[in-house]
């Protein structure tokens, strides 16, 4: 199991690499947690990647997330963006955001950059502010977004009270009982996760 092909950037002397499922207009971008992969535990990035391309056609890339600076990793994962929306020749497209953890504060970043943005889905994403992270959630009305943590994880007691208290358009926050931050046990159920996109 596969990606249809893998790029590489040099970033600081690290390199960001792109699992890439070629497919329509319609494009999910999959940002991984601190340090992970493309593909990830049990090949769960790989198996997200191409569930929601074989029920939608939609062109996938899924970007690893190296040790290096959050603007610089954002400034590389949207060139990716655009070198594949431009080497398929996609003229009118629709942007959907995936992050997981560390992955979920930058999807929520590249959200922002993007007109053609539909659609934000975080795991268990994780913040450093939240003043932050309500400005940014605000700051793209137009977008659905969706937050889903598990009530194990750390960040839970802190993060989804705020979501919940936030009178925002198409917002949705979903609680999984007994999930911690990395899924322990429940890959399958990570996986399946990515059916909230369409």
């Amino acid at each position: 199991m596969n990606y249809d092909k893998i790029l590489s950037k040099i970033v600081e002397d690290e390199k960001i690499s792109y699992g890439i499922l070629f497919g329509n207009d319609k494009m999910v971008f999959i940002k991984v947690g601190a340090d992970g992969t493309i593909k990830g535990y049990q090949d769960k990035y790989i198996k997200m990647s191409k569930r929601i391309h074989d029920r939608t056609g939609a062109t996938v890339i899924c970007a690893s997330n190296p040790d290096i600076s959050s603007n610089k990793q954002i400034s590389a994962d949207k060139g990716a963006i655009k070198h594949v929306l431009n080497s398929c020749g996609f003229e009118n497209y629709e942007l959907y955001f995936v992050g997981t953890s560390d992955g979920g504060y930058h999807s929520l970043l590249l959200a922002q950059q993007f007109s053609q943005t539909v659609k934000y889905l975080g795991i268990n994403s994780s913040h450093k502010e939240l003043e932050d992270l309500v400005e940014k959630i605000q700051s793209i009305p137009h977008v659905e977004k969706i937050f889903v943590y598990g009530t194990e994880d750390e960040d839970y007691s802190s993060i989804v009270p705020t979501l919940n208290s936030l009178n925002c358009n198409i917002l949705k926050i979903i609680s999984l009982e007994g999930v911690d931050h990395e899924f322990t046990g429940r890959v399958d159920e990570f996986i399946e996760l990515i059916d909230l996109i369409y």
